[in-house]
């Protein structure tokens, strides 16, 4: 593995996870969850999809937020970045073998 496959499955992780939030936003505007009601809301379906399938971008989204807000500080920045970084570099993982699996070639 080398930086280039690391950017790759990167691009492939955050794309799949921003592509997801956005047209979650368009079509489940009526259903998005409510962070004033958290526990009614976090474990309805539309909120489980959200966590499960745009995990990265959220996190990404809720770290920008909070860092510039000044609400986190840097050190949980950091780290929230290299958790964020992580887990779209399994969802690009994902999103290789998927691409592997359809026949297509992939890094």
């Amino acid at each position: 593995m080398n930086f280039m496959t690391i950017f790759i499955l990167l691009a492939a992780g955050f794309g799949v996870s921003f592509i997801v939030l956005d047209v979650s936003r368009v079509a489940g505007h009526r259903h998005w969850p409510a962070s004033h009601d958290m526990v009614r809301n976090n474990f309805r379906p539309f909120a489980i999809f959200l966590a499960l399938f745009a995990g990265p971008a959220l996190l990404a989204h809720a770290l920008r937020r909070m860092l510039l807000s000044g609400g986190l500080r840097a050190g949980d920045g950091v780290a929230g970045v290299v958790i964020a970084c992580g887990w779209a570099c399994c969802y690009g993982v994902v999103v290789v073998q998927c691409v592997r699996l359809a026949g297509l070639p992939a890094p």
